[in-house]
């Protein structure tokens, strides 16, 4: 089984945000996601009830997928730390996290 990347991120508060990754092979080739979905949220800790969701957009052809906010919704985020993963499902309904880690929201000043 391979290991998931840990990737931490930064969100202005009160700024859109857009954070691009890319899905490979286990021999480096990009994967391709044609069918696929996926889903996303940012939770204060993993075991909350409340959440923040990404959209989630896949470029299937480049392997590419991309977790979004608007900045009227990262406006309603408290500044702090947080979690959040990516998950893929694939057309037969097989379900994979691309990618885990946590997030600073920053506070904005200007909001």
């Amino acid at each position: 089984m391979a290991a998931i990347p840990v990737i931490n991120l930064v969100i202005p508060q009160g700024a859109d945000f857009t954070e691009i990754f890319t899905s490979t092979e286990t021999d480096g080739s990009t994967s391709n996601l044609n069918g696929f979905s996926g889903v996303s949220k940012l939770k204060k800790h993993p075991s909350s009830t409340s959440s923040h969701t990404f959209a989630v957009g896949i470029t299937s052809t480049s392997g590419e997928v991309s977790i979004a906010m608007t900045a009227a919704a990262t406006t309603t985020i408290k500044p702090g730390r947080y979690f959040y993963d990516v998950y893929l499902t694939s057309p037969s309904g097989s379900i994979s996290r691309l990618v885990e880690g946590q997030a600073e929201v920053t506070a904005g000043i200007t909001t």
